[in-house]
């Protein structure tokens, strides 16, 4: 499917945006940037759908943001976790972010290992910031598939993120 790119720049700004609040950090970054930079790890062709392409390009752009943040703890390692919440597509953006970004992508990263699809869900939900219908268009299921794929995923992650090390014994 041919997708205009250049009509969805406003969308992708946006959700560059979401990114940005998301990540809880003053970041030195601006959502033109990041929309730039995600693009550029972006194949050209292959979209299903204006959702599925919206889909794929937040996927990148979190991918930019938490790479610039790794980056920035790497070189300043007394700034702290960056927080976020679980419950990103539903907060306001104003809103103290609760949860280490990078913790996050380390637990989103093994979710994925484990079950592919409720990553996919969290990810898309999360980062993309697609409405529970879209996300089952997207992955071609249904929307009580979804549903009980973020459930599970929110109360996994949480429970990852939220366990101390002495939990494994």
């Amino acid at each position: 499917m041919e997708i205009d790119i250049p009509s969805l720049c406003d969308e992708l700004r946006r959700i560059a945006g979401r990114h940005l609040r998301q990540s809880g950090a003053m970041l030195a970054l601006q959502p033109t940037l990041i929309v730039h930079e995600a693009f550029l790890r972006l194949p050209t062709e292959g979209w299903q759908s204006k959702t599925h392409f919206l889909a794929t390009a937040s996927r990148a752009m979190r991918n930019v943001v938490v790479d610039y943040i790794r980056a920035r703890t790497a070189q300043k390692r007394d700034c702290g976790p960056q927080r976020v919440t679980l419950s990103l597509a539903d907060r306001p953006a104003d809103a103290p972010p609760l949860i280490d970004v990078l913790a996050l992508e380390d637990a989103l990263n093994e979710l994925e290992k484990l079950d592919p699809r409720k990553a996919r869900v969290v990810e898309m939900r999360c980062y993309g910031g697609l409405e529970i219908a879209e996300i089952a268009g997207v992955m071609g299921i249904g929307t009580a598939t979804v549903k009980r794929d973020w459930e599970f995923a929110r109360t996994w992650l949480y429970r990852e993120l939220t366990r101390s090390p002495h939990d494994d014994h």
